[in-house]
């Protein structure tokens, strides 16, 4: 076992490897792996060679260059919809809570704690002050 990693180990040696990238295109594989098990379709078995092979190739490539481009260009796409669905689980978490709302001016999320009536509010980002009528 010590010999065929110490293989392994020389053969990745000058190539890229894995990134973010590479964890995501292993996750769709993953999806559409599932999904072939229920529907058995030959086009989403071929969509599953896609994710795959770009995964395969992008970690073997020597062009290491090439592939941080990719991966930086990836990051922020990848960046904006984790932050949604993190807001959003925090969201479904301080329900009780707190209460979620955008600040009018610079449109910054702002977290208020839940008590009803007409509250003045001022946003951390741009300073300003306006006021917020929490229903329930």
């Amino acid at each position: 076992m010590r010999n065929f990693m110490q293989r392994l180990y020389n053969f990745m040696q000058g190539r890229y490897g894995n990134d973010q990238l590479n964890n995501f295109l292993l996750v769709l594989w993953a999806i559409l792996f599932i999904l072939n098990l229920f529907f058995r379709n030959w086009i989403i078995s071929l969509l599953e060679l896609i994710p795959l092979g770009l995964c395969l190739y992008r970690s073997m490539s020597r062009n290491i260059t090439k592939r941080l481009y990719e991966n930086n260009k990836f990051l922020p796409i990848y960046k904006k919809v984790t932050s949604f669905f993190s807001l959003q689980f925090r969201k479904i978490k301080d329900i009780k809570t707190m209460r979620y709302f955008k600040c009018p001016n610079c449109k910054a999320q702002l977290r208020v704690p839940r008590r009803k009536g007409v509250h003045t509010v001022r946003c951390p980002r741009c300073k300003k002050e306006f006021k917020k009528n929490i229903l329930f």
